[in-house]
């Protein structure tokens, strides 16, 4: 897993959009989207709940949510 992958799962989950995260980050929507499904396929859970207008933690999301924000704050500083 990279460290990066974490740092775009927690601002599509705080934003509830993957536009308006990869706007906020300057990547593209793809980008955002890809590293958030690789994150999901190593973890082996759904980590989001996507619909056509919205997304949303799921449960394993949310447990997973914590210890993401725990693992970028012990990180060095990273950039995209």
């Amino acid at each position: 897993m990279q460290i990066q992958d974490f740092r775009l799962f927690l601002e599509v989950a705080e934003l509830g959009s993957f536009s308006r995260a990869a706007e906020q980050l300057g990547l593209a929507k793809g980008r955002v989207s890809t590293a958030v499904q690789q994150l999901e396929a190593r973890v082996g859970s759904r980590l989001l709940q996507r619909t056509t207008r919205s997304v949303r933690l799921s449960p394993d999301g949310e447990r997973f949510l914590g210890r993401a924000q725990e693992l970028l704050n012990d990180a060095p500083a990273i950039s995209l």
